[in-house]
């Protein structure tokens, strides 16, 4: 088991320098096709594999702060596959790695990256974070600033959208 930090912490080190050298387009490709793998992350014990989600963490930086760019489906993906690995290791990594681990700019990365897909994608994930986040709290990356962007965005562009067709007339009397 061990042996799975360590490649994880390998694979880190190496996301790392990808992100440096603006190459990491193809690898966030892979590590959004990694469904097998995310379902088998429940099966490791958190002690092992928090590292693997800091991969997640770290990918989720790099779009936020646009140094990977990638297309919104890719994104998508992304947090589709590695969302819930994330929520579950989030406070482990919190506790474990505070050294190595600025959960702010995990937090922010993570925002950020909701943040740049479409309003509908934004919703799918921000309703799964907040059933998460009420049960979980502290133990749950707080992506609260993305959820009030997104319910700002959602709530103008239903209202600009709907236009008044109510038959309600007022009237004046002197």
């Amino acid at each position: 088991m061990g042996e799975i930090a360590r490649e994880a912490d390998n694979m880190l080190w190496m996301v790392d320098i990808l992100i440096e050298k603006k190459m990491c387009d193809e690898f966030v490709k892979l590590w959004a096709d990694q469904k097998e793998l995310a379902d088998l992350h429940l099966k490791i014990p958190t002690m092992y594999r928090h590292e693997i989600s800091k991969i997640t963490a770290q990918i989720c930086v790099g779009i936020g702060r646009g140094r990977i760019l990638v297309n919104r489906e890719t994104r998508f993906a992304v947090l589709n596959t590695w969302l819930e690995a994330l929520y579950d290791d989030f406070g482990w990594m919190r506790r474990v790695s505070s050294r190595s681990l600025d959960r702010k700019l995990v937090e922010d990365g993570l925002s950020q990256t909701i943040l740049t897909l479409s309003l509908r994608q934004q919703q799918v994930i921000l309703m799964k974070w907040f059933d998460r986040f009420l049960s979980k709290g502290d133990d749950c990356p707080n992506v609260q600033r993305a959820f009030e962007v997104w319910w700002r965005r959602a709530f103008i562009r239903q209202v600009i959208a709907e236009p008044d067709v109510s038959q309600l007339q007022i009237t004046l009397y002197d």
